[in-house]
């Protein structure tokens, strides 16, 4: 599979965490480039980097989203995921840390020939031993 921007699109659910202090948690939801609540369309940097923009949402108990992180809100640069190979990468700060979020894909053909693409990442903040990797929804974005 050769991921590219497009491949990324779209609204994306976590469904597992591993690690010490996950950033992310399972159950939020993830926006890339929707152009909806933050997650800007992909987009050329000045130096002609991709970007896409995002953003991360918990659940709240009334049955809505809460947004916790959005790439709208933050003074660091870049604003926005940037396309680096076939992973999206982001640094900037969350809660007043500094943290990191690498994105890539995976796609599965099963034995009736149903094509799953999954999201994949991994979230680095202060010490690198605390990483929570997670997955996404097991199905291309609606």
């Amino acid at each position: 599979m050769n991921a590219t921007v497009k491949s990324f699109l779209g609204e994306w659910y976590i469904w597992w965490v591993t690690g010490s202090d996950p950033v992310l948690q399972r159950g939020w939801k993830v926006l890339i480039g929707t152009g909806q609540e933050g997650a800007r369309e992909p987009f050329l940097s000045p130096e002609y980097d991709i970007c896409i923009g995002f953003s991360v949402f918990e659940p709240a108990a009334d049955g809505t989203w809460v947004e916790v992180l959005s790439t709208t809100d933050q003074d660091s640069k870049p604003l926005a995921l940037v396309l680096t190979g076939e992973t999206l990468r982001w640094s900037g700060t969350f809660q007043g840390q500094a943290l990191r979020i690498y994105i890539s894909l995976s796609q599965a053909v099963t034995s009736d020939e149903v094509v799953a693409v999954s999201l994949y990442g991994s979230t680095l903040r202060g010490d690198p031993d605390q990483v929570a990797v997670w997955g996404a929804n097991d199905s291309p974005p609606p």
